[in-house]
């Protein structure tokens, strides 16, 4: 229990600084945030540029979200220790994928919030392709819906050989729920589909210095 609380205030720590990071460096435009959900749990299911992507989604949702981050990134000392580890995320890879199925179902099933980056890490194209079927399965097993999110902008902000954000505009468009019947190829593409069109919507044309 100890560790659980431990775990929940640094997120929120984690929310405030980046709070603190995007009002003081960024110009950052919310469109539907009526669609999020007030009650029950969800899938956030993203497109994926920048390493920060997820930590616009702390700063934006209230409820704590759970992402899913590849296994290999837990093999990293300081990632894991100070981050993965402690904002709670689930490992997914092939020798852990029963363990965190179970442990996401659990979540979902006790009303959390999951967040899955379904392209299998960061992407800087303006449509997305191929995707991995996990957030499908999912959503369609614990029967919850996905929340689209499309994210622009970030890439031009923070860059890991940069040290301070460079001023610009980040755009967060967030689409209504889908209720995933199927995992089949169709139901893939129109999720696909779907992102693709919130990375479009109201797309960065320049970087503002």
């Amino acid at each position: 229990m100890k560790q659980q609380n431990s775990k929940s205030a640094f997120y929120y720590t984690v929310r405030l600084a980046t709070r603190i990071i995007l009002t003081i460096f960024c110009s950052l435009k919310v469109k539907g945030a009526e669609n999020v959900l007030v009650k029950g749990a969800y899938i956030i299911v993203a497109n994926h540029i920048n390493w920060f992507d997820g930590f616009v989604l702390i700063a934006l949702f209230k409820k704590k979200i759970t992402f899913l981050a590849a296994s290999y990134l837990f093999e990293r000392p300081i990632v894991r220790r100070v981050f993965l580890s402690k904002l709670g995320c689930i490992p997914v890879g092939r020798a852990k994928t029963r363990k965190a199925i179970k442990e996401t179902l659990n979540i979902l099933k006790g009303g959390g919030i999951i967040g899955i980056f379904p392209e299998g890490g960061v992407r800087l194209t303006k449509e997305m392709h191929e995707i991995k079927r996990g957030a499908l399965f999912l959503a369609h097993t614990a029967n919850v819906p996905i929340i689209p999110v499309g994210i622009q902008g970030t890439n031009h902000v923070f860059s890991l050989s940069r040290k301070i954000p460079r001023p610009g505009r980040i755009i967060v468009n967030i689409g209504k729920p889908i209720y995933p019947e199927e995992t089949d190829r169709g139901t893939t593409e129109i999720v696909v589909a779907k992102i693709t069109e919130l990375v479009r919507k109201n797309r960065i044309k320049r970087i503002v210095m």
